[in-house]
């Protein structure tokens, strides 16, 4: 399954040329992995931090040309502590905008410690594994 984010670009959010600043797509991404992680874990609060984050730009986002795009999430991985997100960020026309990755460990704040993801958190998950999808464009 894939989670979908719509996501409005504001003014505020570029730069001087127009364009989407490029640490903007971070945070993007970031409202990704809390919508899907809300949709997924309704009421419930994984103690997750993130481990790294990898952001490859396809296509310039420009405002107004953009003021809304989507972001495609979906797993590419499902470890033992941590998973994987892929997300996708995506024009309404469908153009493949920026793409990259996020590693997220399920963490014990009290040890200060990766600790393994429960059954019952697994199960969850498993439906948004799939493979990658990347985009050529731009690159």
């Amino acid at each position: 399954m894939i989670h979908e984010t719509p996501i409005h670009i504001r003014y505020s959010d570029t730069d001087l040329n127009g364009h989407v600043n490029n640490a903007v797509y971070a945070t993007y991404m970031e409202e990704s992995r809390i919508s899907f992680l809300q949709e997924v874990f309704p009421g419930q609060r994984l103690p997750l931090v993130i481990a790294s984050l990898h952001i490859d730009f396809r296509q310039e986002t420009r405002y107004p040309e953009h003021t809304d795009v989507v972001a495609r999430t979906w797993l590419t991985r499902l470890g033992r502590s941590s998973f994987e997100f892929f997300c996708q960020i995506v024009s309404v026309r469908g153009e493949v905008l920026c793409e990259g990755t996020a590693v997220v460990v399920h963490y014990d704040f009290e040890k200060r410690k990766s600790a393994p993801l429960p059954d019952w958190a697994r199960e969850k998950l498993l439906p948004y594994v799939r493979e990658r999808e990347e985009s050529n464009v731009g690159v």
